[in-house]
Parts: structure tokens; C-alpha cells; sequence
């Protein structure tokens, strides 16, 4: 099975490639910003966000390692919205990807839109460079270094190679008290990589959540928390269902589905601005037959605010002066 993984992984230089894919996390309900530009400046806080995934462990011919880091502001009154930044890196075999972004977000509330079910709306736009990079060092599946393959096909290369473009993201979002849903394109310059033979795939994500209070005394202390993320490249269409409970405003624990792809356990605690949640991926595609360790996740979510000491002023009585 290895050996077809890997060939899958060749073919994609035979032909013009799309590439530049975007990530997946099972934490995607504390990552909106990979996803939405529009979704920042909502929280009054700066909020530092870092996930690390291990996809596949146990296939040793080169397991995917993913990296994200996202920061954000809150909504700031000179630019009447968000500010955000992300920073990712993906590894899968050979191929090596880094990914920088900025985003704004423009709150409609700040221009004269009035709230509307209590919430507010936000278009955001981002722009961002991404750099791939192709290592030549690799071995075919039955040990031949690339060295004895060399010119017997154009499209894969035997020197390492790397090549960088720029692209560019939009989205719209909406969030009340207990609610979120959001549109957006990431990629939608499609920049093409003539050197590596890649062109980037513009990909569409719809997403949205709720959080539900349980009524009653004791019961009072839990909140049901369901979160879909619909992804699509115009091709292909997955789609993500998260149902994790918050206990005590401190606990929580749930499960992500990941159509044709997993099943994730996943729990955490929060205090004082600190978030800090683990998942476990069972993997249910055909994938999963060869890989012995599943996926593993773990994210760190650190919320703070900056309290600007207050003005004193000082009276003096005409008397003194």
C-alpha cells in the first residue's frame, strides 16, 4: 500500500498539478482564521492559537506534519475591524510547504449597518505567500535513489526545487452571543508554480455553530457545542460535524466527524484565557488499513487582554498656585 501511496504522490508531477492545498484540523471551531479572514476582531482580546498534527503516524514513507500558528486583535476602533496573522507549515514525504497570511476584517457595525440578531457582520480579505519546496533526496517504494531514474521522466525532478507565489482570500461572517456561520475562498488568484508544474486549487469552506445552554440547576453547567465545516475545491466536497460539551466552563470533551476520513475523539480544558485540547483520529477510509497510530492532534489557544493604565489627573487649589 505503500508503494501505491508514494506512486500517487509521483503522478501528481506528470501533469499540470493543482496543489497549495489547505489544511485540515479537527480543531477547527478555535481556528476559524485558516478558514475565514472575516472572522477576526469578534473577540475583545488578542488570542495566540497553535496547532500541531500528526496525520497517519505509523506509515513510515512519509507521514503528513502540520504546524499552524494564528494570531489575532480585536477589533480596533482606527480601522473599524480585525487584524489577524497565520503561519503554517505542512510536510508530507518529500514536499515541504510554508504559508504566511494577513488578514482584515471590516465590521459592517463600525460603517452604519445596525446589529441584526443581536450580531454583527464582517467582509475580510487576506493576502498571503506560499512557498513549496520539492527534495530530491526521495527513494522510489522499492529503494532506488532518484539518481538511477534520472531523465527518464522531465516532470520529476532530481534536484531539490522550490518555488513561491502570492494568493489571496476572501470571506464574510457573522457572529452573535451563541451563534457563528461564515462564507469564504482562499487561494482565489489560482497562482501558478511553472517551475514545479503546480497550480494552486481555489477552495470554498462554509461554516457554522451554536451553543446551547442546558437549562435547569445542575444541568445550568453544561453548554452543547455543534460545529459543521463544509470544504470543497469545485470537485470535491467534505464535510466536517463536531459536537463537544463545555462542563463547569472549564472541562470539555466531544468527537469530530470527518466524512470518508475519521472519526476524533477530543477533550480539553480551559482557564483563564488558557485552552488546551488533544484529538484522537480513527481513521475509517481505506488509508487506515495501513497506518497502525492514527492522527493526533493537539491545540494551544491563549486569550489576553492589554488594560491601558488609567489617566489620573491631579486638582490643585488657586491658593497654591
Amino acid at each position: 500500500m505503500k508503494k501505491i501511496v508514494l506512486i500517487a504522490f509521483a503522478l501528481c508531477f506528470t501533469l499540470v498539478s493543482k496543489a497549495q492545498q489547505d489544511p485540515q484540523f479537527t480543531h477547527f471551531m478555535f481556528d476559524k482564521l485558516s478558514f475565514n479572514p472575516a472572522s477576526v476582531g469578534f473577540k475583545d482580546a488578542f488570542c495566540l492559537t497553535a496547532i500541531s498534527r500528526r496525520q497517519w503516524t505509523g506509515f513510515d514513507a512519509g507521514e503528513p506534519n502540520t504546524t499552524l500558528i494564528n494570531f489575532t486583535a480585536p477589533k480596533i476602533d482606527l480601522i473599524k475591524g480585525g487584524l489577524g496573522f497565520s503561519y503554517y507549515n505542512d510536510q508530507i514525504g518529500w514536499e515541504t510547504n510554508n504559508v504566511f497570511r494577513l488578514s482584515y476584517a471590516l465590521h459592517l457595525s463600525e460603517v452604519g449597518l445596525q446589529d441584526i440578531g443581536g450580531g454583527n457582520f464582517a467582509v475580510g480579505l487576506s493576502a498571503g505567500y506560499f512557498q513549496k519546496n520539492i527534495n530530491a533526496t526521495w527513494v522510489t517504494p522499492d529503494g532506488t535513489p532518484p539518481g538511477d531514474l534520472a531523465g527518464q521522466d522531465n516532470s520529476i525532478p532530481t534536484s531539490t526545487a522550490n518555488e513561491g507565489g502570492f494568493s489571496f482570500n476572501a470571506g464574510l461572517f457573522y457572529q452573535n452571543s451563541n451563534f457563528y456561520a461564515g462564507v469564504s475562498a482562499t487561494n482565489l488568484t489560482q497562482s501558478e508554480l511553472k517551475t514545479l508544474k503546480i497550480t494552486g486549487a481555489r477552495h470554498y469552506f462554509g461554516m457554522a455553530g451554536y451553543e446551547y445552554q442546558l437549562p435547569g440547576g445542575f444541568t445550568s453547567n453544561f453548554v452543547l457545542k455543534p460545529n459543521v465545516l463544509i470544504k470543497s475545491d469545485g470537485t470535491k466536497t467534505q464535510y466536517d460535524l463536531n459536537l463537544h460539551v463545555l462542563a463547569f466552563n472549564t472541562f470539555w470533551a466531544g468527537a469530530t466527524y470527518r466524512h470518508n476520513d475519521a472519526i476524533a475523539p477530543m477533550a480539553g480544558v480551559q482557564w483563564k484565557g488558557l485552552r488546551i485540547g488533544y484529538s484522537y483520529g480513527l481513521g475509517t477510509s481505506f488509508l487506515s488499513n495501513y497506518f497502525t497510530n492514527g492522527n493526533h492532534e493537539l491545540m494551544l489557544n491563549y486569550c489576553f487582554r492589554i488594560i491601558p493604565v488609567p489617566k489620573t489627573e491631579k486638582e490643585v487649589h488657586p491658593y497654591f498656585l
